[in-house]
């Protein structure tokens, strides 16, 4: 599936168990399957970087994922 930016995903599946994060915290809790995020940019090749924030808009991580990892839940209705 082609995602877009602004798209709401929830990882599905994890291809790899840890990967490099970012996020709000010196040590950002790694992603999850089930974790909500909203794809922040294509970075291409099936290739995307997403952003779990909290309920708050607090930034829990930032991660690259592939496009079989996972799930839309809403598509955004805003134009790139």
């Amino acid at each position: 599936m082609l995602f877009q930016v602004d798209d709401t995903v929830r990882v599905a599946r994890l291809l790899e168990a840890e990967r490099e994060v970012t996020g709000s915290v010196d040590v950002p809790p790694q992603p999850r399957v089930g974790d909500t995020a909203t794809i922040a940019a294509d970075v291409g090749e099936g290739i995307y970087l997403l952003e779990c924030c909290t309920d708050d808009g607090v930034l829990r991580w930032m991660a690259e994922f592939a496009a079989e990892e996972l799930s839309l839940i809403d598509r955004s209705d805003v134009e790139s």
